[in-house]
């Protein structure tokens, strides 16, 4: 009974996102949707206090095993789970922000955004492939209801539609592949996989290898596979532009950032456990070089149609979509490398894309409260209407192009150099040429806002959605100036080898 007790313990964060979760949709039921704000309050505490005992346990020695045989307490986990908190703390703001969205019977979004966090918080910390797969079908159907969250409004209906059809085929793929694997290995745990094996089940990859190579190979792709489609990458990235304008804007913002480094936090503990382990390094050198020039590939092929696209969107949600896509490139580029180094890059990486995108998609909801549209269009002339957030909105557009003194400028930095040093020149000058491309569609939100014609249309105050943009291009422009506080929380997350 001890024992399970400091199990639960150790589950802390997942049980108060739990809880909140439940209690949200109770309270919900019993006031009938009326006044939801309140909702939204119950849920940024509980948000606030999962972060708060992640942040508490940063540091604290982790338990030598998982925990009930599935769950995984180390700092790589901790770090993408602070990311979902934080990330969500936002979103949540953004609903509450939203002059669009109605302020009754929303109570369904909130429990949503905490259920799509729970499965969040599971799947940035097993090492088990079955609770992995659990955890992103329950972030998934979460995803899928959120997208389309408006019944009433066809495009939101068409985008969960899509949603829902792509992540079935892409989990089903995943699944195969996770079973192919399974069948060869005898068990579902990375950790195991990533081992030089034994006699007998189970048996690691490196073992394997020697007798099969082909089916590990099969297995490895489809597994992959299914983790591309979740960090949009080409080619599974086909839902992305019509899911993203479809959806409720602080929706694309979860899917965009949220469900994005989760996805890429999975990726980056299957990569490294399963061929970066210290026991098969050696062996499985030449096969790991290969995943990586994959892994380098989809980088280059996915950058360059994501900036591509983007050039000719009029919809500001198309292009922050296609702009995704581009940033999903620009973030393989650290797991290419296939070094320690490399994906301590893409972890900061990861982290500097959260203040850049949040404050994209927050200056995208300020002026669709303005406009009532959001096309390029419908920002001419907003510049003078509404300075402060005009400018500030210009911060995150060169971060996301990676020009100084902004925190992508060092993301991008951190990723060339990891990838000058593993010998991928090419990739970097790919990466290089891309973010030239990317400055043109960034900057025709620029031209729009400050070199049209003055706009007729007043900007009335948001004084609490505009405090927070300001915030988060304060810590875009100062994180870009003074590196080492995310520069070293990033480098002492990775903690799996």
């Amino acid at each position: 009974m001890e024992t399970y007790l400091e199990g639960l313990s150790q589950l802390a964060p997942e049980i108060i996102l739990t809880t909140t979760a439940l209690v949200v949709l109770t309270w919900d039921l019993v006031t009938r949707g009326r006044n939801c704000d309140h909702l939204g309050y119950l849920s940024l505490a509980g948000l606030v206090l999962a972060g708060l005992v992640v942040a508490f346990k940063w540091g604290e020695p982790v338990p030598e095993g998982p925990v009930f045989g599935m769950v995984v307490i180390d700092q790589f986990g901790n770090f993408f789970k602070l990311f979902t908190a934080a990330s969500l703390v936002v979103v949540i703001l953004f609903v509450m922000s939203d002059r669009r969205e109605r302020k009754n019977e929303v109570g369904e979004y909130y429990f949503l955004l905490m259920g799509a966090g729970v499965g969040a918080f599971f799947m940035v910390s097993t090492t088990n492939l079955l609770l992995m797969v659990l955890s992103l079908e329950l972030l998934s159907l979460c995803s899928y209801s959120l997208a389309g969250f408006h019944k009433g409004d066809k495009r939101s209906a068409e985008a969960a539609m899509k949603y829902v059809v792509f992540g079935g085929l892409s989990t089903g793929v995943m699944v195969y592949g996770i079973s192919l694997l399974y069948g060869l290995t005898g068990t579902l745990d990375m950790r195991v996989m990533g081992s030089a094996g034994s006699e007998g089940l189970p048996l690691g990859l490196a073992a394997q290898l020697a007798q099969s190579p082909l089916p590990v190979a099969i297995g490895v792709i489809l597994t992959l596979a299914g983790f591309a489609y979740k960090v949009a990458v080409v080619p599974f990235h086909f839902w992305t532009p019509d899911v993203y304008e479809g959806a409720p804007t602080p929706v694309t913002t979860f899917l965009a950032v949220a469900s994005k480094a989760v996805g890429f936090a999975v990726l980056l503990r299957f990569v490294a456990t399963v061929f970066m382990g210290t026991e098969v390094q050696q062996v499985l050198a030449d096969y790991g070089t290969q995943v990586g020039l994959l892994l380098g590939i989809l980088a280059a092929v996915t950058m360059t149609l994501g900036n591509l696209a983007a050039l000719g969107q009029e919809s500001l949600k198309r292009m922050l979509a296609y702009s995704s896509i581009a940033h999903a490139g620009y973030a393989l580029v650290g797991l290419a490398c296939m070094t320690e180094a490399g994906f301590e890059a893409a972890m900061y990486y990861l982290a500097a894309y959260y203040f850049m995108n949040l404050g994209a998609f927050g200056f995208l909801l300020y002026f669709e409260g303005v406009t009532g549209r959001s096309t390029i269009d419908s920002l001419r002339g907003m510049g003078p209407r509404a300075p402060l957030i005009s400018v500030v909105v210009i911060a995150f557009l060169i971060s996301l192009t990676g020009i100084p003194p902004t925190v992508g400028f060092y993301g991008k930095w951190l990723l060339f150099w990891e990838g000058i040093e593993v010998g991928l020149g090419w990739l970097v000058i790919c990466m290089a040429l891309n973010s030239v491309i990317s400055l043109f569609y960034y900057m025709r939100v620029a031209k729009a806002l400050f070199l049209a014609n003055p706009s007729d249309c007043e900007a009335p105050p948001q004084p609490g959605l505009a405090s927070l943009l300001l915030l988060l291009g304060i810590l875009t422009v100062g994180l870009g100036i003074w590196i080492k506080p995310l520069f070293l929380l990033a480098s002492r997350s990775f903690d799996i080898l």
